[in-house]
């Protein structure tokens, strides 16, 4: 088990961790979703409101991958792909015309994978 220092602080049957980083006045937040580290600042001094924040962000982060959202939307490629399965959705769902909406989605699909190979690090 993780040593934790003695300013840290679980929360929320210690899925998240509220902490301060050496040097710093503010207190951090870190936990995992769908196995991926997460770790973000709460931008507050005080502890009771960071442990708010932190907690009001865990709860979206989950809430975003049970909705099959992305939890980190900072990447071009995670809104690209829910663009085109929001597109997919709607043909699905009998909206617009079938082959203008098809063609429309697979010319989209060819210039969204393009970019997101350009943008690969």
């Amino acid at each position: 088990m993780r040593h934790l220092r003695d300013d840290t602080v679980l929360i929320l049957d210690g899925e998240v961790r509220v902490y301060r980083r050496e040097r710093s006045r503010r207190w951090q937040a870190a936990f995992s979703i769908d196995g991926k580290a997460i770790r973000i600042s709460t931008g507050k001094r005080d502890l009771n409101e960071a442990k708010d924040v932190a907690r009001d962000t865990y709860l979206e982060y989950k809430f975003r991958h049970k909705n099959d959202l992305p939890v980190i939307t900072k990447k071009f490629a995670d809104v690209a792909r829910l663009a085109i399965a929001d597109m997919h959705k709607q043909l699905d769902a009998g909206l617009g015309k079938k082959g203008c909406c098809q063609t429309n989605l697979n010319t989209r699909k060819r210039h969204l994978k393009s970019i997101i190979m350009r943008h690969r690090n």
